[in-house]
């Protein structure tokens, strides 16, 4: 059966992401291990070194924002996508109001990494 989600029936929360508050919308879990939400970063907002469990793909639905990670450094924009494999430690930059697409296997358990700490 469809699951349809209309824009006047989205549910927005305010919760917590690897130390972060973040406002997110869950559009859709199938139960199985795949769900899909909106997240909004606010101007300049940064996600800090962190990892996941689980793989994680992103679309930039409006906004832009910074990537950073295993000695990389990418600028993504409207319209973008990236794709972040487990385990892989990563940040996350809002440059202006950002809003997402979140693609997740799930449980996706999500770990702040210490950045003076020694990498696994």
């Amino acid at each position: 059966m469809p699951k349809f989600t209309q824009v006047d029936e989205r549910e927005w929360i305010h919760e917590d992401v690897v130390g972060h508050a973040i406002d997110r919308c869950k559009l859709w879990y199938d139960g199985h291990g795949l769900s899909f939400s909106l997240v909004k970063m606010p101007a300049n907002y940064e996600l800090s070194l962190h990892r996941h469990e689980t793989w994680v793909a992103v679309f930039v639905v409006e906004g832009s924002m910074k990537w950073e990670g295993d000695g990389q450094e990418r600028k993504l924009g409207t319209g973008d996508f990236y794709f972040v494999h487990p385990g892989e430690e990563h940040v996350e930059t809002s440059l202006d109001e950002t809003l997402v697409l979140i693609i997740k296997a799930e449980p996706n358990i999500q770990y702040p990494v210490d950045a003076d700490s020694d990498r696994r």
